[in-house]
């Protein structure tokens, strides 16, 4: 196994690859130096937002950028597929299926996936932001948002 996250491997090599300095990175992809960093270095996991605007400055498909993220780190099978993937996009291929059809990444097929908008995307970015907290105030974190979403839907309801 590489000492780096496939994910923070494909963007340093990508990166290098087309002279940036992260600087670069971060002011084309609109996100600051500390998180080009952290996520480079493999101290963070990337936002789907992030992952998005990381793609674009790199001029990587979103899809293959995400498929260098294994969805449960823990999973040795699922960090070796991301592993794999990450080094047959960076020797320039991906692995397209027969049908054309783009496989899903594997973030995506953990979390369940969807089309931009989509419920299934808002789910995700919402864990996104979660994963923001310690580990310890999640769960406080997350009561708390459904308390206030409940109070939300009950004051609507009673408009």
């Amino acid at each position: 196994m590489n000492s780096l996250p496939p994910f923070a491997r494909v963007i340093k090599e990508q990166r290098d690859r087309l002279h940036m300095s992260r600087s670069q990175l971060a002011e084309a992809a609109e996100l600051s130096y500390p998180y080009i960093s952290q996520l480079e270095t493999g101290l963070r996991k990337p936002s789907r937002n992030a992952a998005r605007a990381i793609a674009g400055a790199l001029g990587i498909s979103v899809e293959d950028l995400e498929r260098t993220i294994p969805g449960d780190t823990k999973n040795l099978e699922e960090v070796r597929q991301a592993e794999a993937f990450s080094d047959s996009l960076l020797s320039g291929g991906s692995r397209s299926r027969a049908d054309g059809a783009q496989p899903m990444p594997l973030a995506m097929v953990a979390d369940g996936g969807g089309a931009p908008g989509s419920r299934d995307e808002l789910i995700g970015d919402m864990i996104d932001l979660l994963e923001e907290f310690d580990s310890a105030d999640r769960l406080d974190v997350l009561a708390e948002v459904q308390k206030r979403a409940m109070q939300r839907m009950m004051d609507q309801r009673d408009r």
